[in-house]
């Protein structure tokens, strides 16, 4: 008689078996789901520490802890991607979960990280030069915000000039800008602001600027046949 693994399995059980991978961690005791309920996935009703995941013969160990909403208790397991006393949980990579990373730090390093994650962003000067009479540079500007799965970004090179003196603002989307000074005596700075959703941060750079001169043409030694 065949053993019940042995029997044949259709198209859909073979799919789902390959799409399906495995995360490694403790149960987290007294844990309330709260809100999270109704942002996951049906059968996701526990809260654990998750510290790797297996795909097929591939383990990940993670840098560090991440707390998850998984399915059920877990179950002891011997793969060689888990830890001595970690349990096992088979997901389903397209299930919506909640995921906590853990962090580790001073307060202010700590909230200010929380405060803006899913921002990302920044900018360069190139070309910082005075230019008939004004101060020039080439900027690059960049940023992204992401959050519940809505984002906004773009990415801009601006050649600007403005007079060597005061700020100028040199473009705005509505929830990100760039803005332009000069500071005397030789410096030309540039800030980029973001902000939505309740999400906003700020990044400046200043770069020294140093005078062009026009370079007279020198003549042409040619040769006359």
């Amino acid at each position: 008689m065949a053993e019940k693994d042995d029997l044949p399995i259709n198209f859909a059980e073979a799919l789902q078996q390959q799409s399906m991978f495995a995360v490694y961690g403790v149960p987290i005791k007294d844990a309330s789901l709260g809100d999270f309920s109704r942002l996951v996935s049906p059968g996701l009703t526990r809260l654990a520490q998750i510290k790797a995941y297996a795909v097929g013969d591939f383990c990940v160990r993670l840098p560090k802890p991440v707390v998850m909403l998984v399915p059920g208790d877990g179950i002891p397991t011997s793969d060689p991607c888990a830890r001595p006393k970690e349990l096992k949980w088979s997901v389903l990579p397209a299930d919506k979960t909640v995921a906590m990373s853990m962090s580790t730090g001073t307060f202010n390093d700590v909230l200010d990280d929380v405060a803006t994650k899913g921002i990302d962003g920044g900018l360069t000067l190139e070309n910082p030069r005075i230019q008939d009479g004004k101060a020039c540079v080439d900027i690059h500007a960049w940023a992204k915000i992401e959050i519940f799965g809505a984002h906004v970004d773009f990415d801009q090179r601006i050649p600007v000039c403005i007079p060597l003196e005061g700020c100028q603002t040199v473009y705005d989307v509505g929830w990100a800008n760039v803005q332009v000074c000069f500071r005397a005596p030789n410096q030309i700075c540039a800030k980029l602001c973001i902000g939505k959703w309740g999400l906003s941060k700020c990044w400046e750079y200043c770069v020294p600027v140093h005078l062009v001169t026009a370079t007279a043409a020198k003549p042409c030694k040619c040769h006359s046949e």
